[in-house]
């Protein structure tokens, strides 16, 4: 699920346990990257799992990517009680992804 600058703030501040795929759309590694956050998003929902994923544009929300500190896409950060717990810059794979979540826990 795509979401806004206020919309993360609003995960971040709550404390969710959650994934954001910072993207750009002019990004070749970001679309390749995006079928499998995808898939591993679905999976995670069908399971009713506790750490959700969200995608986010960060050419429509410039100033939130800057106050992230995001510098190189694709960039994957994985928050929990509102700290950013993991990072991960670059094309990983969908077990990368999965281990991501079990950090986020």
């Amino acid at each position: 699920m795509k979401i806004t600058s206020q919309e993360l703030q609003e995960k971040i501040d709550s404390g969710e346990k959650f994934i954001v795929d910072m993207y750009a759309d002019w990004c070749g590694p970001c679309r390749m990257l995006g079928p499998i956050v995808e898939k591993v998003g679905a999976q995670l929902k069908e399971q009713g799992h506790e750490v959700n994923i969200y995608k986010f544009d960060i050419e429509e929300n410039k100033e939130m990517a800057v106050m992230l500190g995001v510098r190189s896409i694709p960039a994957l950060k994985g928050f929990n009680g509102g700290e950013n717990v993991v990072n991960k810059v670059g094309m990983i794979s969908e077990n990368q992804l999965m281990e991501m979540v079990n950090n986020v826990l």
